[in-house]
C-alpha cells in the first residue's frame, strides 16, 4: 500500500498543515494509532464514510483536545473523517491488518457508501486488500533444524578432560556435560517449533483450499440442501458468499474468492443476470429457513454496515418477509432500495460473514 502519512491525509482533503494545526495532532495520533482496538476501528470506518460513531468517542478526541483545547468532535466532522482515513491507513499499511480492510469493504458496499475525504482512498484500499489476501498465502521459509555445537570446553579426549585421578575435575566435567545437554535439548525444541509451526499452517490453508474445492464441484448448499443451480440468483449468491465464508480461515479470505463464487454462480446458468434490491433478499427465503440463514447475535453491533445480514436478521426477527424495513431503516443501514449484481451479492455477503465470523471469534 502506498504511504499515507497524517499531513497526506490533510492535503489529500485540500487543508494546509498550517490551516489544519497538524502539528498539534502529530503525537496524540500516533498515541491513537497505538492503542487502536477493534470497536474502535470500526468506528473509525464509520466516521470516513460519514457514519455515526456507536462507541464512547473518547478515545479519539480526548488526546487531541489534551494537545488542543480547540479541537470539537462536532464543529470538526471534516476534519474526523480525515483522522480516520489517517488511522485506516496505518493500521493497513504498518500492522498489515486484514480486520480494518475487512470492515472497510463491507462499510463501502461496492460503491454504496461514499466517502466523506479523498474518494481515491477507496480504491486504495482495495488494492492493498487484495496484497493482504496474498500475503497470507505466500510460500513459507521453513527452517532446516541444526543441532547445538558442543560447548568448546568439553572437546579434546577423555584424559584431556579429567586427569587421572582429579576428581573435582571429573566432577566438574559431569556438571558441565548436564548443564550442555539441557541447553541442546532446549535448543533442539526451538529449533523444532520454528520449522512445525509455519507447517501447520500450510496445512491448514492446504485444508481451507481443499474443502472450498469439494465446495465447489459440489455446487450445493448445506444449509438448504438444494443445488445453486436451481436455485434463483439472488439467493443462491447469498448463500455462496455465507457458505464460503465458512470455510475461509483468514479476515479477507482467499484471493480467489471472488472468482470461486462467480464460477459457484455461472454453473448451469444462461439467462442475463439483473440486479437484487436488499428489499428482495428475504423474499428469497421461506420463514422458515430465514432462521437457518440468520446471521449470529454479532450482527447487533454491525448493523449499519452489514445491510444484507441485517435484512435477513431483521425479517427473521419478526417473522414476515415485508414487514422488517421500519426496524432496519432505523438501524442505519444501506437503503432497503440499494441493489447489487448477483457477483456483488455474493461478495458482500461474503465479506459480511466473514466481518460477523472475526467478531465472535
Amino acid at each position: 500500500m502506498q504511504q499515507l502519512e497524517l499531513a497526506d491525509c490533510y492535503g489529500h482533503a485540500g487543508l494546509s498543515p498550517d490551516a489544519a494545526n497538524i502539528p498539534l495532532r502529530i503525537e496524540p495520533f500516533k498515541t491513537i494509532a497505538a492503542n487502536l482496538t477493534r470497536p474502535q476501528i470500526i468506528d473509525a470506518v464509520r466516521a470516513y464514510f460519514g457514519l455515526p460513531m456507536r462507541k464512547d468517542t473518547g478515545w479519539l478526541s480526548d488526546p487531541i483536545s489534551e494537545a488542543d483545547e480547540a479541537f470539537s468532535m462536532v464543529t470538526n466532522k471534516n476534519e474526523i473523517a480525515i483522522l480516520a482515513m489517517a488511522l485506516i491507513a496505518h493500521q493497513i499499511r504498518e500492522e498489515d491488518d486484514q480486520f480494518t480492510a475487512l470492515v472497510f469493504l463491507v462499510a463501502n458496499a461496492f460503491g454504496h457508501r461514499k466517502a466523506e475525504v479523498y474518494p481515491q482512498f477507496v480504491e486504495i484500499i482495495k488494492a492493498a486488500a487484495n496484497d493482504l489476501a496474498l500475503s497470507t498465502r505466500s510460500s513459507l521459509d521453513i527452517k532446516l533444524i541444526r543441532a547445538k555445537s558442543l560447548n568448546k570446553d568439553l572437546g579434546g579426549s577423555a584424559e584431556e578432560l579429567v586427569p587421572q585421578n582429579d576428581f573435582p575435575s571429573f566432577n566438574r566435567v559431569l556438571k558441565e556435560l548436564n548443564i550442555d545437554g539441557h541447553e541442546m535439548v532446549k535448543h533442539l525444541a526451538q529449533q523444532m517449533n520454528t520449522a512445525l509451526s509455519p507447517m501447520k499452517s500450510e496445512i491448514a490453508r492446504l485444508r481451507e483450499e481443499t474443502d472450498m474445492l469439494w465446495w465447489l464441484v459440489g455446487g450445493e448448499s448445506r444449509l438448504v440442501d438444494e443445488s445453486y443451480a436451481d436455485m434463483k440468483p439472488g439467493r443462491a449468491a447469498f448463500l455462496i458468499g455465507s457458505e464460503l465464508a465458512k470455510l475461509s480461515r483468514t479476515h479477507l479470505g482467499p484471493r480467489a474468492g471472488t472468482f470461486l463464487m462467480n464460477k459457484a454462480l455461472r454453473e448451469g446458468r444462461t439467462d442475463k443476470p439483473s440486479k437484487i434490491k436488499i428489499e428482495a433478499i428475504p423474499k428469497l427465503f421461506t420463514l422458515e429457513e430465514l432462521s437457518d440463514v440468520t446471521p449470529n447475535s454479532t450482527i447487533a453491533d454491525v448493523r449499519d454496515l452489514c445491510s444484507v445480514n441485517n435484512a435477513i436478521s431483521r425479517a427473521s426477527e419478526v417473522g414476515s418477509q415485508t414487514a422488517w424495513k421500519k426496524m432496519y431503516g432505523n438501524d442505519g443501514s444501506l437503503s432497503e432500495t440499494a441493489a447489487f449484481s448477483p457477483s456483488e451479492l455474493a461478495n458482500q455477503s461474503f465479506r459480511e460473514f466473514l466481518l460477523l465470523n472475526a467478531l465472535s471469534s
